[in-house]
């Protein structure tokens, strides 16, 4: 399975990525954005989008999350937001299991990477090990 920066997937994810199932479920679907690889090539750093920014969150957390209009990417089928708050991690065994759906473009990969690298919730040396 080979990721590039910049590919997004469709994947499978669960408490231990994170991520916070609906009540009655034990995972969910995710559109997961490829930031980076540690060198070795185990896991892939990324970002993920969400329908709506959680409320609830501190407003400094939901300042980091770029809104993204559906009619600029074919695979959403309404606007979204890409949690930038901090970085997610897939294996690339879950990548593959996925499904591929295209590629964030030049100029909001780089304001997704901006703002990830801005968080206070991610430290340099986690950004490093994904190459951020």
């Amino acid at each position: 399975m080979s990721a590039n920066i910049g590919n997004v997937f469709r994947i499978n994810m669960d408490k231990g990525d994170g991520i916070k199932p609906k009540p009655g479920d034990v995972s969910r679907n995710k559109y997961f954005v490829v930031l980076g690889f540690d060198q070795e090539g185990n896991v892939y750093g990324g970002v993920i989008f969400n329908t709506n920014i959680n409320q609830n969150l501190p407003q400094d957390i939901k300042d980091l999350h770029m809104p993204v209009d559906n009619t600029k990417y074919d695979f959403l089928k309404h606007k979204c937001f890409i949690d930038c708050s901090r970085l997610k991690t897939a294996s690339p065994g879950k990548l593959s299991a996925g499904q591929y759906l295209g590629n964030i473009d030049e100029t909001d990969l780089s304001l997704i990477i901006g703002a990830v690298s801005q968080s206070k919730r991610e430290t340099r040396a986690h950004l490093a090990l994904f190459g951020l």
